[in-house]
């Protein structure tokens, strides 16, 4: 399956030192993320390839884009690990064909809500330098094994109405058990959205992981 995407060149760029892949969130799109990489990152962090993914399938009760068939009102934890058994083959693909695409192993996935749970499965399925999760959790599967063990943040917000502060708080744990360097970046005057300053925090993290590599 064939994602349709926009793909950002850093503003300053020589060859594709990193690929940074960022999945929107539930009902949204690629280009709605187009605004915020392009004020807050592509600027800042040098050689890398920004490639924003739609989702393959329409929302089954809204606007925009899926990656997996989600009920907001009342998620359970069968229902996530059930799309993402069936979305993480799909992605798996895409990387691999990003990474030689652009003769670069250094991956990075960002997520946001929906897209985060999507990113976070992927330890499960490709080699990932680096994961940051907005406003996601870890629907960690029984059993499974690791592929790769990448740097992790998770920024979350304490007033989250949609995935509660507590699922974060879950996959530090869950990830920490899996010896998986984790960061959880907390906000407490923010909802169910990424703030100017989780853009900017994530920007900044991702230059200090680039430097340790």
């Amino acid at each position: 399956m064939k994602l349709n995407e926009i793909s950002l060149m850093s503003t300053h760029f020589s060859t594709a030192e990193a690929i940074i892949i960022v999945l929107h969130g539930y009902g949204n799109s690629g280009a709605d993320c187009v605004t915020a990489i392009d004020r807050f990152w592509r600027s800042y962090i040098d050689d890398a390839m920004f490639i924003l993914p739609d989702a393959p399938s329409p929302c089954d009760t809204w606007t925009g884009r899926q990656w997996f068939p989600l009920t907001l009102e009342n998620m359970t934890y069968e229902e996530i690990r059930k799309g993402l058994n069936e979305i993480a083959p799909i992605l798996q693909r895409y990387i691999s064909e990003k990474a030689t695409e652009y003769s670069c192993e250094n991956i990075y996935l960002v997520g946001i809500s929906q897209g985060a749970m999507t990113a976070l499965e992927m330890i499960y399925h490709s080699n990932i330098s680096g994961i940051i999760s907005y406003s996601g959790l870890f629907a960690r599967p029984t059993g499974g094994t690791v592929v790769s063990k990448p740097n992790v943040l998770l920024v979350h917000s304490e007033n989250d109405n949609i995935v509660p502060y507590a699922c974060a708080q879950q996959a530090e744990k869950d990830l920490k058990e899996l010896e998986i360097e984790v960061e959880l970046k907390t906000w407490h005057n923010a909802g169910h959205y990424v703030s100017r300053e989780g853009w900017e925090y994530g920007c900044e993290t991702l230059k200090h992981w680039a430097k340790r590599r």
